[in-house]
């Protein structure tokens, strides 16, 4: 497949920039725009930007790989070694396992050991002072004094540690610089009342530096609590978002229609395996622990039984947010290894992987977890920002990027910010991977420069608005005395809600993270990384004779049964059948296997081995306890193969023939054809029923027959329209038999007489509905005919499979085909194939 982001290579990046007038109370500088040199490097730039001694609040707002934490470390340098003025440093991170990591590196540049003060010392037995240290690591929720969710107040070791250091900031005139990496990861921290912690520095506070990637509009209020304690001076330096190709990694999409992600799901096991057996060195970013768990489990198959043949340790880093900011060892199990394998789900951000000759293996939420209302996206749930972040983890050049990720919904493509023909090449790319289901809500581009007001509106209209009524009333109300009763004003909304509301009600911002990577993949958006390769159809494998299996292990770990069974419940059987099968072929490479040598592609009908399985197999699921599907598809073992004959589909579209009201499809000339097709076909059943003849001899006793070839007025002059419409619909209008899955219309080619055509009709029939032997006569007329050992009963309709019902939507032939775009006029159309 061609690629289209050959046509996006100087597309602009868009990044979510902080400007001064995002600050209309406080003092802001212009903006500086610094651009990183040939290497992709900011810091000499960033520096020769920095006063030492001027006293501000620094947003340095610049993209992924562009040497954030090289820069830091050097700003740290830069106060510590200070001749004119005492500063004291603090580095706050998001997470304990950062706190070690710029511990390892600072300890590294010429600052002792001894001097710096880790977050991990506090409250240790054999504890180490703090008060002479002049840098100290410290997370961002032990500087506010955020207990988590398991206290309800910092511990009081923690409470010392910043008082004493206050105190003693005070008393000997120290000024203090307070450098926040990673903000991003550390809003939540910000609440109202965790603020009244960073006070206690008012006095004595020199300078904050706020550095991220990935700013949101969230982040700008942390930004305004932060500058006010600087007298509300704020200096914005930002980076130009620069492609460097030599520096990007490989990025391969895998698009991957599963309705659960597994450990033995066979994409993702193929990429493992794959990678692993070009002696790639592989980590795993999971969204969900519990998939991680599976995959760092020894005793599994799947990823798992792959990582082992290679990996001697694989090392689980599982950990949540809160026990990784929790103060604990310094040695943690589940931290990200250098060396080692590692799988799991704490090192989205923060955690930079520099092996050589590596593939870091990102597995997206699937399809399965979106859930109105609630976004169940697991360590994705913040949405872009975390995505972005993910990927650059990966800082070697020639390294490679996988993504595991469900199909995107459907695009509209007129709100993307390209002309039309950019569109079509979009289009043209996106309409083969989509996720081809139908969606009542398209994905829409919207620029991030919007988001704040996106958010006013919502705050304004609805949050707020559906209340101002009651606002206004307890505003004017007596309460002088009662427990404060203020509706919080848009920037607290924004800081608490602000991020949740985006990624949960735009599928732009994380709603469809899938829409949003593979938009970013085609334009070109992410710095670190450049898109090489997609596969959009996982292989599946079927087995003869084991198709049933098969089929029922696909149900349930790739269609998602549970839902599939309620999503179609009040469907017709057809609907289910069609979209059943449409997600099957439009979403899967399907390979049947004859021998370990050979491997049949299964092509829409053109293996009639699989689509009678396929047809068994949806009467099985539908009518699980009907005597039809108990008597041919179930074993001991599970189920088994039964090849659904000509003789069911017959037997099944007559009954339900039979019981159809053809007043009610009268304007359905499809479905009336349908009915009048197997009506008539019983009709001649119940003919040779009727003709049925009784004789005995003395070898055979008494016996019932029908004459081997059709009687004499089998089909009258009167009927011979009626019976030429029947076999007209079934050989060019009926999917079944003109697609042969049912041997039929072969005798019926137009070359051959009327006679002939009734010849073949009569003897098929007898096949499908009586159970026979041929016999010759030992009277006269001495012929042979088709003694009738018992004819077939029809089902009950109530347990067999309704096709001939219209499904609740018409099917056409280019039902599975893709959807045609082109340029007309200038402008962007979608055209019928």
């Amino acid at each position: 497949m061609a690629l289209p982001n050959i046509h996006f290579q100087d597309f602009p990046i868009e990044f979510k920039e902080i400007n001064p007038q995002d600050f209309p109370l406080f003092n802001v500088d212009d903006k500086i725009i610094i651009e990183p040199n040939r290497l992709g490097w900011i810091n000499e730039q960033l520096q020769s930007n920095i006063i030492l001694e001027e006293k501000n609040t620094v947003v340095v707002n610049a993209a992924v790989g562009q040497g954030k934490t090289y820069s830091i470390i050097e700003i740290a340098k830069r106060y510590y070694f200070d001749k004119k003025q005492e500063y004291l440093i603090f580095i706050a991170s998001p997470f304990v396992s950062l706190v070690e990591q710029y511990f390892n590196e600072i300890s590294c540049e010429q600052i002792p050991e001894n001097k710096i003060y880790r977050y991990e010392y506090i409250g240790q037995e054999n504890s180490i002072t703090y008060i002479d240290k002049k840098i100290h690591i410290i997370t961002v929720n032990g500087l506010l004094g955020n207990p988590g969710e398991d206290a309800f107040i910092n511990s009081q070791a923690k409470r010392k540690y910043l008082n004493d250091l206050a105190r003693h900031c005070k008393a000997k005139n120290k000024k203090v610089v307070f450098i926040y990496d990673e903000i991003h990861d550390a809003i939540h921290n910000f609440k109202e009342e965790f603020i009244f912690n960073l006070w206690k520095w008012k006095e004595v506070i020199h300078k904050n530096f706020i550095i991220s990637a990935t700013f949101n509009e969230a982040s700008k209020i942390v930004i305004e609590y932060l500058a006010e304690l600087t007298d509300k001076n704020i200096q914005i330096i930002e980076s130009k978002r620069t492609r460097i190709p030599k520096n990007q990694s490989a990025l391969y999409l895998h698009y991957n229609p599963a309705k659960y992600f597994k450990n033995d799901n066979e994409q993702i096991v193929a990429v493992v395996q794959d990678a692993l057996e070009r002696g790639k060195k592989v980590d795993i970013l999971s969204y969900s622990k519990n998939l991680a768990d599976e995959m760092t489990n020894p005793k599994n198959d799947g990823v798992s039984k792959e990582l082992y043949k290679y990996n001697t340790r694989i090392q689980n880093c599982t950990s949540d947010l809160n026990s990784n900011q929790r103060m604990g060892k310094l040695e943690v199990t589940n931290r990200f290894s250098k060396t080692d394998c590692n799988v799991g789900t704490n090192f989205k951000t923060g955690v930079s992987i520099e092996k050589t000759n590596h593939a870091y293996i990102i597995i997206m939420p699937h399809r399965g977890e979106g859930m109105p209302f609630k976004n169940l996206n697991g360590i994705f749930s913040n949405g872009i920002i975390s995505v972005v972040q993910a990927l650059a983890r990966q800082r070697k050049r020639g390294g490679e990027i996988h993504i595991i990720l469900p199909p995107p919904e459907s695009f509209d493509y007129l709100t993307l910010p390209f002309d039309d023909e950019l569109k079509l090449e979009f289009a043209k790319f996106y309409e083969i991977i989509k996720d081809h289901s139908a969606t009542k809500e398209l994905v829409k581009y919207v620029p991030l420069n919007t988001q704040n007001e996106i958010l006013h509106k919502f705050y304004e209209e609805e949050y707020r608005g559906n209340l101002l009524n009651e606002i206004e009333e307890v505003k004017n109300s007596e309460r002088d005395e009662l427990v404060r009763l203020i509706f919080p004003e848009f920037k607290l909304f924004q800081l608490e809600y602000g991020e949740d509301y985006l990624a949960n009600n735009f599928k732009f911002f994380g709603k469809d993270l899938s829409a949003y990577i593979t938009y970013c993949a085609i334009t070109n958006q992410f710095i670190n990384c450049n898109l090489k390769g997609v596969t959009y159809k996982p292989l599946i494998i079927f087995e003869e004779n084991k198709i049933q299996n098969r089929l029922q292990h696909f149900y349930k770990m790739y269609m998602d049964s549970e839902t599939y069974q309620m999503t179609y419940r009040d469907s017709s059987d057809l609907w289910f059948y069609h979209e059943f099968r449409n997600n099957l072929f439009k979403s899967y490479r399907l390979k049947l296997k004859v021998n370990d040598e050979r491997f049949d592609t299964i092509k829409e009908y053109k293996n009639r081995k699989f689509e009678v399985q396929l047809i068994g197999f949806i009467q099985r699921i539908i009518y699980p306890n009907a005597y039809f599907s108990a008597m041919n598809y179930t074993s001991l073992r599970g189920f088994r193969d039964y090849e659904f004959s000509r003789k069911d589909y017959f037997s099944f579209g007559i009954v339900h023939a039979e019981r159809l009201n053809l007043n009610d499809y009268i304007s359905d000339e499809f479905t009336t054809k349908r009915i009048y097709a197997f009506r008539t076909l019983n009709h001649y059943r119940n003919k040779i029923i009727q003709s049925i003849q009784t004789s005995s001899s003395s070898t055979r006793g008494d016996y019932r027959y029908v004459l081997a070839t059709p009687p004499r007025g089998f089909v009258n002059e009167q009927e011979q329209a009626r019976f030429e419409s029947m076999i007209d619909y079934f050989v060019t209008q009926d999917r079944f038999i003109r697609n042969n899955i049912f041997e039929f219309k072969q005798r019926f080619k137009p070359t051959h007489t009327f006679k002939q055509k009734v010849k073949s009709f009569y003897t098929k029939l007898i096949e499908d509905f009586f159970e026979t032997e041929n016999y010759k006569k030992s009277t006269p007329p001495r012929r042979i005919v088709k003694v009738i050992n018992s004819i077939y009963e029809l089902p009950n309709f109530e347990e067999v499979l309704d096709f001939v019902s219209p499904a609740d939507i018409s099917f056409s032939d280019e039902y599975l085909n893709y959807i045609n775009y082109e340029i007309v006029d200038g402008k962007l159309i979608h055209t019928p194939l």
